[in-house]
């Protein structure tokens, strides 16, 4: 309810934002931009994922939390760009519907959104082929230091009596842990490699 309270005073609101917003550029990364515009669309957006009501989060926090997702997906379409990384189009499909039920979001509630800040209707996919991409190339580095202790997994499993089923679901989960480690060292590490300008 909170979501559907907040999506109406979205769009009722977006109008008057707009004439207050520009196109000008406020930060700069690399050879990419980051515009007031962008950063209202990922406020908005925020907002939109979030059960938190507007009011209760301080405007600054919410503009530092906009400003880093921003940079932050810069730097891995800089990245991902550069080491040409592809992707397949039924993964892509699987992870979005995964995203909208999660959220329980409805592709007309996407559509309306990217239709109130006249953005592209693409703009959530965009935003998920970006991840697997990313999560791909980060694979592709570590793929040699994905390694997880099978003799102590299986240990675990007898001394918890855990069905023997479940044992390639706790390695992949165990995979993932090491994955996500390596998602956010690699993304710092990266940062370094690009002038980051707020102007």
């Amino acid at each position: 309810m909170k979501k559907i309270i907040f999506f109406f005073f979205l769009i009722l609101s977006t109008e008057t934002l707009s004439k207050q917003i520009t196109n000008k550029t406020k930060i700069q990364v690399g050879n990419e931009i980051i515009t007031e515009h962008d950063i209202l669309i990922e406020k908005n957006w925020l907002f939109l994922i979030s059960s938190e009501n507007k009011n209760n989060i301080p405007a600054n926090i919410i503009e530092e939390i906009a400003q880093n997702n921003l940079i932050d997906r810069k730097i891995k379409k800089l990245e991902t760009d550069n080491f040409k990384i592809m992707i397949d189009k039924n993964e892509v499909d699987n992870e979005l519907f995964k995203f909208l039920k999660t959220q329980n979001l409805s592709e007309d509630k996407i559509y309306s959104f990217t239709k109130s800040f006249k953005i592209k209707e693409n703009y959530l996919r965009e935003k998920i082929e970006l991840e697997i991409k990313w999560k791909n190339l980060i694979r592709d580095i570590y793929t040699r230091k994905i390694n997880v202790n099978i003799t102590e997994i299986d240990q675990q499993i007898q001394k918890n009596n855990i069905p023997l089923k479940e044992r390639e679901n706790i390695i992949a989960a165990e995979k993932n842990k090491i994955l996500n480690s390596f998602l956010s060292n690699h993304l710092e590490i990266s940062k370094k490699k690009y002038l980051i300008k707020h102007l």
